[in-house]
Parts: C-alpha cells; sequence; structure tokens
C-alpha cells in the first residue's frame, strides 16, 4: 500500500487537505494522510486542526510564511511524501490589481519551492487562479514553472475553469 504523507503551505480552513484525504479513486493501494499544515490565521488553523487533524493538533502550524523556519519548524520529522500549497492569488487574480510577481503576495509562491527543496517530496500540487497566466505579461507563470522545474521536477500545469457550465451543472445536480 502506498501511504502519502501530505504537508500542507497556506492550509487555509483544509479544502485541499480534505479533497486529498477523502477521494475515492477505486484503488484501496493508495491512500493520502496528513502529515502538517501552515497557515497564518489562528481561528484558519483551529478550523483545519479541527475538521482534518483533531488528535494531531499540533501538527498545523500557525504562522507568517515569511517567518516560518523549515528546518526548525517542521524539520526532518515532518517528512512528507507529497506537498500541497494554494499560495495566495492576490497579485495574479483579475479582481484585484494584478501585480504578478511585484505585489505583496505574488513572490509568496517561492516559499513552496524551498519545501519542495527541503523535503523533496514524489509530488506536488500547487494551486492559483486563472490571472496567474497573464500576470506580469506571462512572465510571473514562466518564472513560477522555471521554479519548480529548478527544484527537480517535471511540471505539468493543468488549467481548470469552473464556471458555468454543463461540468457545473452536472456536479450541482448530481451533489
Amino acid at each position: 500500500m502506498s501511504r502519502f504523507r501530505l504537508g500542507e503551505l497556506f492550509c487555509g480552513p483544509g479544502g485541499l487537505a480534505h479533497g486529498a484525504i477523502t477521494a475515492k479513486i477505486n484503488n484501496s493501494d493508495f491512500s493520502i494522510v496528513h502529515q502538517w499544515a501552515t497557515d497564518y490565521d489562528q481561528d484558519t488553523c483551529g478550523t483545519y486542526s479541527n475538521n482534518i487533524c483533531p488528535q494531531k493538533e499540533n501538527s498545523v502550524i500557525c504562522v507568517d510564511i515569511c517567518k516560518l523556519d523549515i528546518e526548525k519548524d517542521i524539520g526532518i520529522s515532518g517528512y512528507i511524501d507529497a506537498l500541497a500549497f494554494g499560495f495566495p492569488c492576490n497579485d495574479y487574480s483579475v479582481a484585484e490589481e494584478h501585480k504578478g510577481l511585484d505585489g505583496s503576495f505574488g513572490p509568496l509562491y517561492s516559499y513552496g519551492i524551498k519545501a519542495l527543496k527541503f523535503f523533496q517530496p514524489q509530488w506536488f500540487l500547487a494551486e492559483n487562479v486563472g490571472g496567474l497566466q497573464t500576470a506580469n505579461d506571462g512572465k510571473a507563470f514562466a518564472q513560477i514553472l522555471n521554479d519548480m522545474r529548478d527544484a527537480g521536477y517535471t511540471v505539468t500545469p493543468h488549467l481548470y475553469k469552473f464556471e458555468r457550465n454543463n461540468f457545473y451543472e452536472k456536479l450541482v445536480q448530481s451533489a
């Protein structure tokens, strides 16, 4: 059985983790389990802990990502097989100023790159918004993909658009 231990940066209340650990893939040889998570908001961390890992509350680290010391705060005891990070989209969203890498939130993806280099998980998922592709005239997306490759990974972007369409309608009807 392959059991993937998941670490998560920018965890929010646990949407990515919940999807990962509860996914039904019709193959009992694989599972994803929570190892650790980080976010900066105390209430969000409490929600994540309650929903994802109530018996392992100390595995949710509540700290500003800019102050996170991966070696000290997580360390090798936090070894992971998989990493998820949905880095802040404020500077990439077309609903905002679209500053991309020039904004205060845009460069935060680099903490995911640091985690990739430190833990070297077997795989990772980085999630953001559609505006990421066009931020800084496409240079932000290219830079992020290059940094992921430089961390030692083959990167395959999957670009999904979940607007009202037949897929969305079928999803709502089946719920």
